[in-house]
């Protein structure tokens, strides 16, 4: 899934990317294998810790180097782990259903590329300018 167009030109963030993209890949493969709901809460689990930290990782070079979208950035990943959050407590609820790891898999795909390639590429071009002139 994870592909050279996603990547950004921080090496900390691309190698965050990829992990993200690895996982999204297994919950693929259960999928293919018949296994989608238990590897879907493996997903869910890793997500609520992975990515706070990720996103936490972004914000820091964001705030270090006074990236001026930061504030709208920060917002998209807190709509994101709003979306995780309300698909943990339908597991939470019930079991997972077939119609919930769809929904999970559409989500993941679509808003992790949408955001690496628009919102992250521009914070990325911000950054590595700022870092080549101000390196931390």
């Amino acid at each position: 899934m994870w592909t050279d167009d996603l990547a950004v030109g921080i090496d900390e963030i691309d190698s965050q990317h990829k992990a993200l993209f690895e996982q999204l890949d297994k919950l693929l493969d259960a999928c293919v294998a018949g296994g989608e709901r238990e590897e879907v809460v493996t997903m869910l689990c890793f997500l609520d810790q992975y990515v706070v930290a990720h996103f936490s990782a972004e914000e820091k070079l964001q705030q270090e180097y006074g990236y001026p979208g930061y504030e709208k950035h920060r917002a998209e990943h807190e709509e994101f782990m709003r979306r995780i959050n309300r698909f943990v407590e339908e597991v939470a609820a019930a079991a997972p259903t077939r119609d919930l790891v769809l929904r999970v898999n559409q989500t993941l795909i679509d808003w992790l590329k949408f955001h690496i390639l628009a919102v992250d590429k521009e914070m990325s071009e911000f950054l590595l300018k700022k870092m080549r002139c101000n390196p931390i």
